[in-house]
């Protein structure tokens, strides 16, 4: 029992001894700890007749006071409210200047990183001169990691006005380089970085970025990298350096998927990236990413890299994938088949699409139907929706590409690079096998696609022929038209724009002229009645011989062929016509009349190469 009891004491003895700390240590009155005069002077001093909002507004200033460099922050974002004035002299910004340096000299790393004062170190690297650049530069290269900076959603702003403002001082730029150096695939996949990655390459030229560039490809490339070469590309590195292939490429889909996680389609290094990877993938690897691709297909048409992307995931991509490629492209199809790059995405997506009503309700149904600004002009009623794709030099190679039939007569429609995107036939290994994407015949396709066309193309080749004729890309789907069709009214909206009827153009002299001396109407005009004479001569088609434009043509012009013929460029057109078997005779025989004038004409000064032609044919 009094073992008891003094176990009890000494619990109670141990109790009060800490009670007694505790009490000291918040006993204000007696000195154990501050008082609470001490307590109330460290309150901000607020007035409570203020209104709310002054008060919200003491309170913040009061916070921000006790911030690292407090005062120097606060005078120089009053110095900032100065510089980013319009009407400030040279003078007045050397003044303010020379004050701001002097405020944030040594502590630039510090003030970049503070969300209000961040846009006082870009001031100063904006309006700063070359000397006070380079010195902000420096610091900020040399006493903290830029890489870092970059990650921060207020300092990253100062790195870019870095790359910006420094780009054409080779000293900073390399600063800037070997500062970012080892950080690029981080940064590359970084929500915020990766801003500063997309400024770093449009902006450094390729030579001084190739080390960071090389970085992307694995840390052998990034160390042992051929500085000879200014812009490296992955089948370059694959192709020196082949053993390391699985390697590189592992390191390559790294790279991509966190890029796709972060939903980085937009920036253009990212799809660059993306690009050489598909270029040197096989064609199940591409299908394995089409799907993460295909619903954001829209953001990677920016560019000819992004748009060789979407091509390829629409070639080696599932029936599902394309459906979803279509869905991200609506209500973007018309100004996407009008760009310099995008347009090639929806000629691969419309080559390899079996769904064909699919493609008709998605991608075609949007061409016919103008554009919400084009429907409220007045001659909306009369204007075709086909017609500025038709006369657009992307654009109109949708429909060549769907009017053409023979594969060789459409290729001459393309350019190398278009060729090489649009080759037919992509296949995926299935069970050991090479298996075809698309399961539908090609040309089976292509007749259903155009028959669904084949209307409005005829309305608007009939309504705009003149408008057509003097347009080179606009004459090609015009003669592309006519050859798959035939249609009458074509022909004669052809010939009476020939006539002069429609003519709007006109020579130095205010004198309509005709479209036979216009430089791509006579061609567009000859190449169809040479078209006329193969067909006739190939011995197709009957039918279509007795309802040809070379027949039409030499009905309307009858006994007024010298007139065609009375220009250079109208000799030509006459030339093509003597080659037509079925009127050969009668053209002939119409043009000998005038062989001594046309004789004449051929002995002129001026460009006599038609007339020539024409009295060799006389003569033949």
């Amino acid at each position: 029992a009094n073992l008891f009891l003094a176990r009890n004491k000494d619990d109670i003895m141990v109790a009060e001894a800490k009670f007694n700390k505790r009490k000291g240590s918040s006993n204000f009155s007696k000195g154990g700890g501050k008082s609470s005069k001490d307590f109330n002077n460290k309150k901000p001093k607020i007035d409570p007749n203020a209104s709310s909002t002054s008060q919200k507004r003491a309170l913040k200033h009061e916070r921000q006071s006790h911030r690292k460099h407090a005062e120097a922050v606060t005078t120089a974002k009053d110095l900032w409210n100065k510089l980013r004035l319009k009407n400030n002299t040279p003078d007045d910004i050397r003044k303010h200047m020379v004050e701001l340096m002097d405020l944030i000299r040594g502590k630039v790393n510090e003030i970049a990183l503070q969300h209000d004062a961040s846009r006082v170190v870009q001031a100063a690297i904006q309006f700063g001169n070359e000397k006070e650049r380079k010195e902000v530069v420096t610091e900020l290269c040399t006493t903290s990691n830029l890489a870092e900076l970059s990650k921060v959603q207020y300092s990253h702003f100062v790195v870019l006005k870095a790359i910006k403002y420094c780009s054409r001082d080779d000293d900073l730029v390399k600063q800037i380089v070997k500062s970012l150096k080892g950080s690029i695939p981080k940064l590359a996949v970084h929500a915020v970085g990766a801003r500063v990655v997309e400024l770093l390459f449009s902006t450094f030229q390729p030579k001084q970025t190739m080390t960071l560039k090389q970085e992307f490809y694995g840390p052998h490339f990034a160390l042992f990298s051929d500085v000879s070469v200014t812009n490296p590309t992955l089948a370059y590195n694959l192709e020196q350096s082949p053993e390391k292939k699985q390697v590189t490429l592992e390191f390559v889909v790294a790279i991509l998927n966190k890029g796709i996680e972060k939903q980085l389609f937009g920036f253009v290094y990212f799809q660059q990236l993306f690009a050489e990877y598909v270029d040197i993938a096989d064609a199940n690897d591409v299908r394995s990413m089409a799907s993460n691709v295909a619903d954001h297909s829209i953001h990677m048409l920016s560019t000819r890299a992004g748009t060789r992307v979407v091509a390829a995931c629409a070639a080696y991509g599932t029936a599902k994938d394309r459906k979803r490629i279509m869905k991200s492209l609506k209500g973007y199809t018309r100004s996407s088949l009008m760009h310099r790059d995008a347009y090639l995405a929806i000629l691969r997506l419309v080559q390899v699409t079996d769904d064909t009503v699919s493609v008709q309700k998605s991608v075609l149904a949007e061409l016919l139907t103008l554009p919400d600004e084009q429907q409220k002009a007045e001659d909306s009623a009369s204007t075709s929706p086909l017609l500025d794709v038709a006369m657009d030099e992307a654009g109109s190679k949708l429909f060549l590409m769907l009017l053409v039939a023979n594969e060789e007569s459409r290729l001459k429609y393309l350019d190398p690079y278009e060729r090489k995107v649009l080759e037919s036939n992509p296949t995926v290994v299935e069970d050991g096998k090479d298996v075809p994407t698309s399961k539908k015949n090609p040309e089976t396709r292509r007749k259903e696609l155009v028959q669904n066309l084949q209307k409005p193309l005829i309305e608007m080749c009939t309504n705009h022929a003149d408008v057509l004729l003097q347009s080179i890309e606009g004459s090609r789907v015009l003669r592309e038209v006519y050859t798959a069709f035939h249609s009458q009214d074509v022909m004669d909206s052809i010939l009476e724009a020939c006539e002069g009827s429609s003519q709007k153009e006109e020579s130095e002299n205010d004198e309509p002229m005709s479209l036979f001396e216009d430089q791509v109407g006579h061609l567009t005009i000859k190449n169809i009645l040479l078209s006329d004479a193969e067909e006739e001569k190939s011995k197709e088609s009957d039918s279509k011989t007795g309802n040809s434009f070379a027949k039409s043509f030499q009905e309307r012009f009858a006994g007024k062929l010298s007139e065609v013929g009375k220009t250079n460029r109208g000799a030509f057109v006459l030339t093509a016509l003597c080659k037509v078997p079925s009127i050969r005779s009668e053209v002939i025989k119409e043009l000998k009349k005038d062989s001594a004038k046309i004789k004449k004409l051929s002995e002129g000064e001026k460009a006599t190469a038609g007339f020539l032609a024409l009295l060799q044919e006389l003569a033949g």
